[in-house]
């Protein structure tokens, strides 16, 4: 019996796949694996090659009205055979509109569509029926982003639990969790040159804590540019030495990652003498989309890891929220938002009874402060007279990776005390 039960599991992950995809204003790229391994596989768009890059371009074709991406984008548009529109990333976050010759397109639309394409170009087993997560990495989950990256469940026809949104920062940590220990045992640096100019991401662990913590601290040189217009070799090796002897100063670093283009010319020779010593060097050009890959595993098939060591990055809450409320003289407390959680996925929504009051106790724990807050929903209009109850549904998320919002809806309670209809908006700074 149990063979059998394991050949039914094994059968079903191999026709189940995680996928996590790097999007930025130059390009994106697609890692996929199955439920039941380690090992991502970057797509290329040569067959053969390690062209892992598609170009966040989108054209339609004047010949036919087609509409095209990336790399066969860029070729129409040599052959003047359409109109074509780059930095969708950055348009799209802007609001912008776009004329593409006698037609107007939102921006936003454009971003959506080329997402839509890119993913058609997965493998054929990869297909939306078998997909149990897909992981989206961007350089900043802010508010902005995720307002535009909200309709894709239901363009990539999959359910909304399971797209997942990740910084880059916590994209590098997913990656690095799934290294050897010595590659991590100290902290590491990543150093990415792929939107053209020098981005540096340093992690390191509190070991002194039970469950240990990682964090990720961002240090961008934008005027560190590379391509075309950039300082010469000589120049680009001795200022990226003082940056990187800078900040690894007095600490010491397991491993070292060179991504992008930028690192794939020969200028860096006395640079990589000084990180070399005593650490593990690497070049690629797909850590983030593999990293949101293992963290989309992570989302399908959990491993327990956060019992060992937690991560807490900029797009994750630092504060447990919660109402306190008063059940037949007992206080049970009710927890909303939990420290740790993203703060694009958090959120609860609970009824319970007020009787003779118009306040709803509030509290909130900053985790860094270890302190308490209290504080009063106060419910404007609501009646409170002698022996007035009424049923309240509160629901309390995030309308921002800093704004904390409460809404309150009056329910009534049944025909003793019918609903007035009133509903209650407050938001909260978490950093006030």
């Amino acid at each position: 019996m149990a063979s059998v039960i394991k050949d039914v599991f094994e059968k079903i992950n191999k026709d189940r796949y995680v996928v996590g995809f790097d999007l930025n204003n130059r390009f994106a790229q697609l890692s996929y694996c199955r439920i039941d391994s380690n090992d991502p596989q970057t797509m290329s768009t040569v067959a053969g090659e390690e062209e892992y890059n598609i170009p966040a371009v989108i054209l339609k074709r004047k010949s036919n009205s087609q509409w095209v991406i990336g790399k066969a984008a860029e070729d129409a548009f040599r052959e003047s055979d359409g109109h074509i529109v780059s930095n969708l990333l950055k348009k799209a976050l802007a609001g912008e509109n776009l004329r593409m010759g006698t037609e107007e397109y939102k921006a936003e639309d454009l971003l959506l569509l080329f997402i839509k394409r890119s993913f058609a170009m997965l493998p054929l087993m990869t297909t939306p029926d078998k997909i149990s997560a897909v992981v989206i990495t961007v350089r900043n989950a802010d508010s902005s982003m995720m307002k535009v990256l909200g309709k894709l469940p239901e363009l990539l026809k999959l359910e909304e639990d399971k797209i997942h949104f990740l910084s880059y920062e916590e994209s590098f940590f997913f990656y690095m969790l799934h290294q050897k220990p010595e590659l991590h045992n100290h902290q590491v640096l990543l150093c990415d040159s792929a939107e053209g100019f020098l981005n540096i991401y340093r992690m390191e662990k509190n070991r002194f804590v039970t469950p240990a913590i990682a964090g990720v601290e961002n240090y961008p040189y934008e005027d560190f540019t590379f391509g075309p217009g950039s300082a010469s070799g000589d120049e680009m090796d001795r200022r990226f030495l003082n940056i990187t002897d800078h900040l690894m100063e007095n600490k010491v670093f397991s491993a070292v990652y060179l991504i992008g283009e930028g690192f794939y010319d020969d200028w860096s020779n006395e640079s990589l003498k000084f990180l070399c010593k005593n650490r593990h060097v690497f070049k690629g050009n797909n850590l983030f989309s593999k990293g949101a890959c293992l963290a989309a595993k992570e989302y399908a098939v959990p491993s327990g890891y956060e019992k060992n060591i937690r991560f807490f990055g900029r797009d994750r809450i630092q504060a447990n929220v919660g109402v306190s409320l008063n059940d037949n003289g007992d206080l049970q407390e009710e927890v909303f938002i939990t420290a740790g959680e993203h703060w694009y996925e958090v959120g609860k929504t609970k009824e319970f009874l007020l009787h003779e009051t118009d306040t709803v106790p509030i509290w909130m724990e900053q985790i860094s402060r270890r302190n308490r807050v209290s504080a009063d929903l106060k419910l404007q209009g609501l009646s409170v007279k002698s022996g007035r109850m009424t049923r309240i549904s509160l629901t309390i998320k995030m309308a921002s990776e800093h704004t904390i919002r409460f809404i309150a809806k009056d329910l009534g309670f049944g025909e003793i005390y019918p609903s007035t209809g009133l509903e209650w908006v407050e938001e909260l700074d978490l950093n006030s």
